[in-house]
């Protein structure tokens, strides 16, 4: 039986890695044997959306219940993190994006009849203290007690930007769903043509774009019952609202910049890259989690770089477990030995550091390849020497009007800018 064809009956899990097997035994897979492989590469491609996708529909379901009990969209995302308290019927926001803090809880029919502002402070507190454990793991302090003075009862509703902040989510999330399609099938094979590889992809993100136009119209379907829902029987919720200090976000990255300065060192790389891309992708909390799904402060995903880190540099030929990446230091060593193989390996030979550093944070977000697509080419071995024949300005103004999602232009833009602040304070306390 062609070795193709065992493959093809092994059971493969994406708690794994799916390409496990590939990787193993690519140098012994025979040219003839390219029908099968093709098939079987397929099959992967199309698991691995499958596992991305599966990820989505239990944020759509999140989305759903946010919009039916409370009447938005807030849940958990990598600087957002949302907790709920079914014993108050109450729920915890910490954004750590916009700093701050909201804690609510649904009043029932008695308590909207009594009006007792006092009763709802103390519940309100009640909720403060039993998430104090959340705080800590964040690192925000917690928030001061609320008073009667402090706290405001209103009637839910349904904000008129509530659809577009939707669409917007969930056309970020279509663009990182291809993103890492991209980066997946271009790290993981190398037997297929270009045009056969293509002919995959491009099914597949047919099959993403697709499911976007379907999630929104479920949501705004659920956005238009509740908007109605709530004329009819109108919903009051107590809120109590607390700014998180300014001086919170230094904190938090002061509590990792001896992690971050140490393997930034053994990489050879700059400290304020490591603490820009930290910043924006989890603003500092190590328990961030994606849709993607990707994990921690530098939001790894385990399929992707946390395999290539774990089989380029601990010798593991798989990929990485979310408690792992929940680990801040372990975090911290992954997300820096992965900006090293984007910069020494997948993006090896770009003269001018600026535009290295450029080429790395895009490929960060969204793949080497994607870099070499925005400089009109199939491979980065072509990219790389138009990248050498242009100023590091040239390089970073062409990666933002041709990179090709608006995420990656957007990530590209934010890290650099943040670069320029850490970059005088990363070698001290902050």
């Amino acid at each position: 039986m062609p070795l193709l064809l065992n493959l093809l009956m092994m059971k493969v899990s994406y708690a794994y890695d799916p390409f496990a097997e590939l990787d193993r035994e690519v140098k012994l897979l025979a040219m003839d044997d390219s029908a099968e492989f093709e098939q079987w590469y397929a099959e992967q491609i199309q698991e691995f959306n499958q596992w991305q996708q599966a990820y989505s529909a239990d944020w759509d379901n999140k989305q759903k219940v946010s919009i039916q009990k409370w009447g938005d969209t807030k849940i958990s995302s990598p600087n957002v993190v949302v907790v709920y308290d079914e014993q108050h019927n109450a729920r915890t926001v910490v954004d750590l994006a916009k700093g701050e803090i909201a804690v609510s809880y649904l009043l029932s029919a008695e308590e909207e009849k009594a009006e007792a502002l006092v009763v709802e402070a103390d519940t309100v507190n009640a909720v403060i203290e039993k998430n104090a454990k959340l705080f800590e793991d964040i690192g925000v302090n917690q928030p001061k007690k609320a008073d009667p003075a402090t706290i405001f009862v209103e009637e839910i509703k349904v904000e008129p930007t509530a659809l577009e902040e939707v669409k917007r989510d969930v056309e970020a999330q279509t663009e990182r769903q291809m993103s890492q399609l991209d980066i997946f099938s271009a790290e993981k094979s190398t037997m297929l043509s270009e045009k056969k590889k293509k002919q995959v992809i491009v099914e597949q993100k047919k099959q993403i774009m697709k499911q976007e136009e379907k999630r929104v119209y479920a949501l705004e379907q659920e956005l238009v019952k509740q908007e109605k829902k709530l004329k009819i029987q109108p919903q009051k919720i107590v809120e109590y609202k607390i700014k998180i200090p300014k001086s919170s976000l230094a904190s938090r990255a002061n509590q990792y910049l001896p992690a971050i300065q140490q393997e930034s060192t053994k990489r050879k790389l700059s400290p304020a890259l490591v603490l820009a891309i930290m910043h924006e992708e989890s603003h500092f909390n190590p328990k961030a989690k994606s849709y993607v799904p990707a994990y921690g402060l530098m939001q790894i995903v385990p399929t992707t770089a946390g395999h290539d880190v774990n089989k380029l540099y601990r010798g593991k030929d798989k990929p990485m477990r979310s408690s792992e990446l929940y680990d801040p230091n372990l975090n911290i060593e992954t997300g820096t030995a992965y900006l090293k193989i984007l910069q020494s390996r997948y993006l090896k030979g770009i003269k001018d550091p600026r535009s290295a550093t450029y080429s790395v944070i895009a490929a960060y977000n969204t793949g080497s390849g994607n870099v070499a697509k925005a400089f009109g080419e199939r491979n980065v071995a072509s990219a790389i020497k138009k990248i050498n024949s242009m100023s590091s300005e040239e390089v970073y103004q062409h990666l933002i009007n041709h990179l090709p999602y608006k995420e990656t232009r957007n990530y590209l833009k934010k890290v650099s800018e943040r670069m320029k602040i850490y970059d005088s304070k990363s070698n001290s306390t902050m």
